[in-house]
């Protein structure tokens, strides 16, 4: 299914993170695909306005929600909160 790639726009959230780095660039080796992986100091994801933005802006066809907080079992602990 070659052609199931072609101008696809993928947005991957957490595309920088542990997995994320990962899911990118094995997509980034699917010919044609777009794929965007902004950070967090681009779109703060915990926030509607710039989760809309984002959306709008990329317009992706295929999402894959990757990010996350996380921080092993001692931040957990700590920050139970904030590790969700």
């Amino acid at each position: 299914m070659p052609d199931f790639w072609k101008n696809r726009r993928i947005l991957v959230t957490g595309g920088t993170g542990f997995l994320g780095s990962y899911v990118t660039a094995n997509l980034n080796e699917r010919r044609g695909a777009q794929v965007f992986a902004p950070g967090k100091t681009e779109y703060d994801l915990r926030r509607a306005d710039a989760v809309e933005r984002l959306i709008a802006e990329v317009r992706p066809h295929i999402v894959l929600h990757l990010a996350a907080v996380v921080g092993g079992i001692g931040a957990n602990r700590e920050r139970p909160g904030e590790c969700v």
